[in-house]
């Protein structure tokens, strides 16, 4: 390591005059020494960065150190020459030990030390050093100086850490990520097994299939009803077991399902495998893709085919019912109908004996008497029939048969079929029947029994009001699709509870009544989308409203065709 005593006899050297060959030679050496030492002299003081070149005598005093110290350790390298340099590293300091062995290693003989240590900085704090130094000995091999090399690793040390740091951090969030995902997993296998088995152990029939009808899956419930396995249905169309005339209701149905309405119910029939015919109920929901064309479509449905037998016997034994009320209707009011029929054959018989007469007598004017006694025979005769007609039709038990007609009409008509009561009651009726009615959609027979019945009721809630004030009042109307007859009595009334349940069967007020007359009323209102209910009135008595919708609005469900309407229901 050059230093000051080495360039003084250089110098020295370079000056003395007159020299031979030999000092020549001596001083060209010299002088090449000279140059050789201040190129590195420059190069070691050129040092920056991180790096500080030094040396230290055997007893710890530093004899040199680069001008690179104050950026390593904040002191200018006056401050730190003549120190010890075990001034500069703390007894608790990293790496304390290891230097306090170097001199101890020196005399054992090793020639290279490396090593870590802290070194106080000049601001207080410490910097880690990494240190690479190896002893210089004399001719005789006495340890004479110590040369060395100090990098600060203290941003390198830290940037390692905070790298193991992250990397600790990162392996630690992977193990946990690992951990949330295994347990993520696992928890969705118990879901799909637990949701799987949901599916699959469901009485109803759950399906997906794509347009054209080829199944993409179908449950254990499904695959039961068909008698195979699901290997055999998937892929293949359904559309073969429905029933070939409901195969365009079910297309409709499928057409009809957009993003807006995505799902909707349907029933109809289907081929089953031992080639009867069942009925199925099904809420199909459709799928749509980015482009707002169905994708796939998702079904759960179930047998109905107990329920529409059970239906049709329940409809059997309403019009069964009906029939019995209305015979008993019928019973009950069998002397007024014998009154009925009774004045136009006595009638006709009496107009027949005064043809007879004023034929005998032989008088010019007793054929012209015969002719219009004939005509008055003929018009009680026709009456007669119209009686026994009316009271045919509404005793006999024939399908249903819907037709178009008008409220009004029918409400007469049904007035007329108890004209005797109503005269055995002394009600005064009281027609407010509104122009230009509406027709509605329904069954004269079930239509005209529901308003006998309705007035029948009405005459009994008056029995106990004076015959003077026992006025009936009818009147008609239209409003917002529905047509409405509105029968207002002046009678007793009844009360709140009563009113919840007057339309319940078998539930009556009267001694001795059946309690079936105003539920037939609910049941007829109801199969023909209508309905029936009380309103109260300002003064005494009540109001019974019946409202059927118009013709046009009428449910395509319901038809003109007979052998779809078995009973009440169609």
């Amino acid at each position: 390591m050059p230093n000051d005593h080495n360039l003084r006899t250089s110098n020295k050297l370079t000056t003395q005059p007159g020299l031979g060959s030999s000092a020549a030679a001596k001083y060209a050496a010299l002088r090449a020494l000279d140059q050789s030492e201040s190129k590195y002299r420059r190069l070691i003081e050129g040092i920056s960065g991180d790096y500080v070149i030094y040396t230290h005598a055997p007893d710890g005093t530093v004899t040199y150190v680069s001008p690179s110290v104050e950026n390593v350790l904040g002191f200018p390298p006056a401050q730190v020459l003549g120190l010890n340099w075990r001034d500069l590293i703390g007894e608790r300091f990293m790496g304390r030990q290891h230097a306090d062995r170097v001199r101890s290693e020196v005399e054992a003989g090793q020639k290279f030390h490396s090593f870590t240590v802290e070194i106080a900085h000049a601001s207080g704090s410490t910097r880690l050093i990494e240190i690479q130094q190896r002893p210089l000995f004399d001719d005789e091999g006495n340890y004479i100086s110590m040369e060395g090399v100090a990098k600060d690793i203290t941003e390198t040390i830290r940037s390692a850490e905070e790298l193991e740091k992250l990397k600790e951090e990162l392996e630690q969030r992977v193990i946990e990520r690992t951990i949330e995902l295994s347990q993520k997993n696992e928890q969705l296998r118990e879901s799909e097994t637990r949701y799987r088995n949901v599916v699959e152990d469901q009485a109803e029939f759950i399906i997906r299939w794509l347009p054209g009808g080829a199944l993409t899956f179908a449950n254990s419930a499904y695959c039961r009803y068909y008698g195979k396995t699901p290997h055999e249905m998937i892929g293949k169309s359904f559309y073969p077991t429905i029933y070939e005339e409901d195969l365009p209701l079910l297309e409709k149905h499928i057409r009809s399902l957009t993003i807006k309405q995505s799902h909707d119910t349907i029933q109809h029939r289907v081929y089953l495998p031992d080639g009867k015919v069942g009925w199925t109920e099904w809420t199909n929901r459709a799928l749509f893709d980015s482009e707002a064309q169905p994708r796939e479509y998702q079904s759960v449905g179930r047998d109905i085919t107990d329920l529409k037998l059970a239906a049709d016997t329940i409809r059997e034994k309403e019009s069964r019912l009906a029939r019995v009320s209305r015979l008993a209707s019928m019973g009950e009011l069998v002397a007024g109908i014998a009154h009925e029929v009774h004045q136009p054959l006595h009638a006709a018989k009496i107009f027949a004996e005064a043809a007879r007469r004023s034929l005998e007598a032989g008088l010019p004017e007793g054929v012209s008497i015969a002719i219009d006694c004939t005509k008055e025979i003929s018009e009680a005769i026709s009456r007669t029939a119209k009686i026994i007609r009316h009271l045919r039709e509404f005793t006999e038990s024939g399908p249903v048969e819907f037709e178009l007609l008008n409220l009004n009409v029918l409400v007469q008509e049904a007035s007329e079929i108890i004209s005797y009561e109503t005269r055995r009651a002394s009600v005064k009726l009281h027609f407010e029947l509104a122009d230009r009615l509406p027709n509605v959609q329904g069954d004269r027979v079930q239509l005209e029994q529901a308003c006998v019945n309705l007035l029948i009721n009405a005459y009994e809630a008056m029995e106990e009001t004076p015959p003077a004030q026992r006025h009936l009042r009818i009147r008609t109307n239209y409003a917002e699709g529905f047509v409405r007859i509105f029968i207002q009595d002046v009678g007793s009334g009844v009360g709140l509870a009563e009113t919840a349940r007057l339309f319940d069967a078998f539930y009556t007020t009267k001694l001795g009544g059946m309690g079936m007359g105003l539920s037939l009323c609910k049941s007829i209102a109801e199969a023909h989308a209508g309905h029936v209910w009380t309103e109260e009135n300002e003064g005494p008595g009540m109001t019974f409203v019946l409202s059927l919708p118009e013709a046009k609005q009428m449910p395509s469900g319901l038809s003109s065709d007979s052998s779809n309407n078995a009973g009440f229901k169609p």
